[in-house]
């Protein structure tokens, strides 16, 4: 019998013609199936065959899950590539997900991209899996954080080192149009760079220029994410993305390796430890564990080190950045915000000195306008992917283990149910009648919640309120006599909401 099959097998394929017809066939089999969604799995669009629905998360892809949302309802289940995502849409699923059942949707999924090609399997704090090893990570990325992210190491870090190299390279441009993205993320990275580092870094420093040079290039090559993250396929295919990925990677973590061998070096072993920047504090954590004998010693390897110190400025570079080159955009758009910033920040600071933390409960009317750009241009609209770490149930739904998660906080932002009319840019909206500043409602969420929330959500949102504040006290932005306004339209570069390119005049204000 056996014979019998194998012999007509070999009768089907000794011509090219049929062995091509066979592949068709099996490549049309294949791509019908991918197209299945996992038995029990809430509906959602078909999309195609391979790639899902990829191409459909082109253009707009926050506004594309909007509209399947209300298609399909708040929970829906779309393939990426050939991996299904559960996509929660509202507020209410989103809360029972990442706040009741904070556990069981605390996984984040393995993205080749990350583990792989760094060939550390995301042992890091943003990516890394739920794990004990992962909770001692985080306690200790926030016990580095905390000790820059509140009080006067941040304040002299801007004060006496990055602000003023930013009104120097302000000044620059002489009154002349000038494109401010660039200097805010320059003005942004030093901050990182010099709490990261403990080094003072100029604008045209060679080294600043060249790690900030470096993430850029890398988060670019990122774009949407490889497509060796959801079509396995594309793991063996050496695609441009792929290895520029894999060079930039590379090259930035050998950068961020140099500076803690160099840190190392002044840690004798015995001898006091002076703690200068975060990566001492990191190694003074370390050092302290290994002569106390603790297990966590062994858990905190330069692997941990150097992804920890990427993933801090991962959480307090991008979002920082974005949101203030919406601020510059829409307060240049809306004069009358900016003067109105203005004046409050000149009647509680005036021009002695620059802001402090301190002045924070005194400017209600500047946090509101941060709060309500982190609210109209959510910069993150879906957040990091989840996964669940158990069996568990969403929105009346079975969801197994290890299901990838998308929450699209972009849709609770947009949404009139949780905001009157929520397109306008309406920064009284955070403030009670008198202009005192309101409680957050639970549908504002820009650093996500629950058991992933934010790592950097603290040095955030005093770093923003420090610049912000610094910023329009001493510079009133203006559209160039013949220019454009700034295009306040939502521009999605991957996953990540920012600022078509724009030109502004800066006034100096104070000198």
């Amino acid at each position: 019998m056996i014979t019998y099959i194998l012999h007509n097998i070999f009768d089907i394929l000794n011509t090219p013609t049929n062995v091509i017809l066979l592949l068709l066939v099996f490549i049309i089999t294949y791509g019908l199936f991918s197209l299945r969604k996992p038995s029990g799995f809430p509906p959602g669009p078909m999309g195609y065959p391979f790639i899902g629905s990829m191409m459909d998360l082109v253009n707009d892809p926050h506004l594309t899950l909007v509209n399947y949302g209300k298609k399909y309802g708040d929970v829906f289940t779309m393939k990426i590539g050939s991996q299904p995502v559960i996509v929660l849409n509202s507020l209410d699923v989103i809360k029972e997900a990442l706040v009741k059942k904070q556990n069981d949707f605390a996984g984040r999924p393995y993205f080749y991209s990350l583990s792989s090609l760094m060939a550390e399997e995301s042992q890091d704090i943003l990516f890394g899996n739920f794990t004990t090893k992962w909770k001692l990570q985080r306690k200790i990325g926030h016990q580095a954080i905390r000790n820059y992210a509140s009080g006067e190491k941040l304040e002299t870090l801007i004060r006496c080192d990055a602000f003023p190299s930013f009104q120097r390279a302000v000044n620059k441009n002489n009154g002349k149009p000038f494109l401010p993205k660039p200097l805010l993320y320059l003005l942004v990275g030093n901050i990182i760079a010099s709490m990261c580092f403990g080094k003072k870094y100029e604008y045209e420093d060679p080294e600043l220029l060249k790690f900030m040079g470096v993430l850029k290039d890398l988060n670019t090559s990122f774009g949407n994410g490889l497509a060796a993250d959801y079509v396995p396929l594309f793991r063996y295919i050496p695609t441009p993305g792929h290895i520029a990925v894999k060079k930039y990677l590379k090259e930035w973590l050998s950068i961020i390796q140099h500076q803690i061998n160099e840190h190392k070096d002044k840690f004798e072993k015995g001898k006091k430890i002076y703690v200068k920047s975060l990566i001492d504090d990191l190694l003074s954590i370390q050092r302290k564990a290994e002569l106390a004998g603790e297990d966590q010693a062994k858990q905190l390897t330069d692997v941990n080190l150097r992804q920890t110190v990427s993933d801090i400025f991962g959480a307090g570079l991008d979002t920082t950045i974005n949101t203030l080159d919406w601020a510059v955009a829409y307060l240049t758009y809306y004069p009358d915000v900016q003067s109105k910033v203005q004046r409050e920040i000149d009647d509680v600071i005036g021009d002695g000195r620059l802001p402090l933390l301190s002045d924070k409960g005194k400017l209600p009317y500047c946090e509101a306008v941060i709060h309500e750009l982190m609210r109209v241009r959510t910069i993150v609209p879906f957040a990091l992917p989840h996964t669940t770490t158990v069996d568990t149930s969403v929105g009346g739904y079975a969801i197994p283990k290890d299901t990838w998660i998308w929450c699209n906080v972009w849709n609770v932002h947009m949404n009139e149910k949780h905001w009157e009319k929520p397109e306008e840019f309406r920064p009284e909206r955070f403030l009670d009648a008198d202009g005192g500043l309101l409680p957050h409602p639970d549908s504002f969420m820009p650093f996500s919640a629950g058991r992933r929330v934010c790592m950097g959500e603290a040095l955030a949102k005093n770093e923003l309120f420090l610049l912000f504040a610094s910023v329009f006290q001493h510079y009133t932005f203006k559209v160039p006599t013949d220019g454009e306004k700034p295009c306040l339209k939502t521009h999605c570069v991957g996953q990540t909401i920012r600022v078509c390119p724009y030109k502004v005049i800066a006034v100096e204000r104070m000198k």
